[in-house]
């Protein structure tokens, strides 16, 4: 099997993809991958999801229950639920988003799309990748509280931190100056293709969210939201590897290294 690392050799990525894209392009083609490989992406999403739904029925609950008592309890019970929430978004979207930047990969490189392979090669970093989100999660803070526009650029600079761990095998901290390098010269594409995706899947997800908000029930909303974001998130890690591999080909030439490779392998090309 071909590992995904950081020099791959695939034989069946189809030459038209193999170049720099636009913002609109690179989440044209995550929504393509997400198409023709919606099952076992969801599937994935839904299994790292799930956790976090049975975290938000059973242990958060419904934070309406804090209005109109004792402010001193709100206070308390709305600082305790918003703390659950937080770690909980944390490692689910974090393990969510590795799983899903390889199966993204698969896809990329032409290998077999498999969850469960994909689930065997990020276990083994799942430290690795929850202590790089921590450290990112934090500059991203402090970056967006203090100073605004700083949030914003660690936000683009450290995009490809889960990527180099999962996909090269990058130790965390190590991660982080190979994103970095990456995404020196291009922060503004970087950035403006992850704020058009983030836009799109929070417009999709409110939508859908909606529609449990008319029945007025906390079950029943909850887990109508989180079945969107199930559905929908996918979208958002795909960006994310692809814009790992747009990095790779406009800094090291990774396209021409591919089709390279390409040209001793058998036919048969696959689009995304």
């Amino acid at each position: 099997m071909i590992e995904p690392s950081r020099h791959p050799h695939p034989t069946l990525m189809p030459a038209p993809f193999l170049r720099p894209r636009s913002a609109t392009e690179l989440v044209d083609a995550a929504f393509q991958v997400l198409r023709a490989h919606y099952g076992q992406l969801v599937v994935c999403s839904a299994i790292a999801y799930v956790p976090m739904l049975l975290l938000r029925l059973f242990v958060i609950g419904d934070t309406t229950r804090y209005f109109g008592g004792d402010p001193a309890v709100a206070e308390s019970g709305i600082f305790l639920t918003t703390a659950w929430t937080m770690l909980g978004s944390l490692v689910t979207y974090s393990l969510m988003s590795a799983v899903l930047v390889v199966l993204t990969s698969q896809a990329y490189l032409g290998e077999a799309v498999d969850v469960g392979s994909a689930v065997r090669r990020v276990i083994p970093r799942v430290v690795q990748v929850l202590v790089a989100s921590v450290i990112r999660s934090v500059l991203f803070i402090i970056g967006f509280i203090f100073l605004f526009v700083p949030g914003f650029w660690v936000l683009a600079r450290y995009f490809a931190v889960v990527p180099a761990i999962v996909l090269e095998d990058d130790g965390t901290l190590h991660s982080f100056s190979r994103s970095a390098e990456l995404s020196r010269g291009r922060k503004w594409h970087i950035l403006g293709t992850l704020i058009l995706v983030t836009i799109i899947y929070y417009l999709l997800v409110a939508g859908v969210s909606l529609i449990g908000a008319l029945f007025g029930n906390f079950v029943v909303q909850t887990t109508v939201s989180s079945v969107a974001a199930i559905l929908v998130y996918p979208v958002v890690a795909i960006t994310e590897a692809l814009l790992y591999y747009d990095a790779r080909i406009r800094s090291e030439g990774l396209d021409i290294e591919l089709m390279t490779d390409a040209l001793d392998a058998p036919s048969g090309l696959s689009a995304l």
